[in-house]
């Protein structure tokens, strides 16, 4: 594992970054979508790569880091 850093930001730049984390997961999926299907909704942004399950594990990378982050802040909370 890398190196780990702290930080300490507001709760609301904390939630910023969790937003755009989120975000960034949801392209990956509807990409992970398109590359199965061929078909994604209308407006949804697709990333270029070469198979879904490149595009899922870009998600699950997005989603595990988001995971991270949220479990650190309800720790902090406590």
């Amino acid at each position: 594992m890398d190196k780990e850093i702290t930080l300490k930001l507001p709760r609301q730049m904390v939630g910023q970054i969790l937003d755009g984390l989120s975000e960034r997961s949801q392209v990956w999926r509807y990409t992970e979508k398109y590359m199965e299907t061929g078909y994604v909704e209308e407006g949804c942004l697709i990333e270029e790569c070469s198979s879904a399950d490149e595009a899922r594990n870009i998600a699950e990378y997005y989603e595990e880091i988001i995971s991270c982050i949220e479990k650190q802040t309800d720790t902090s909370e406590k």
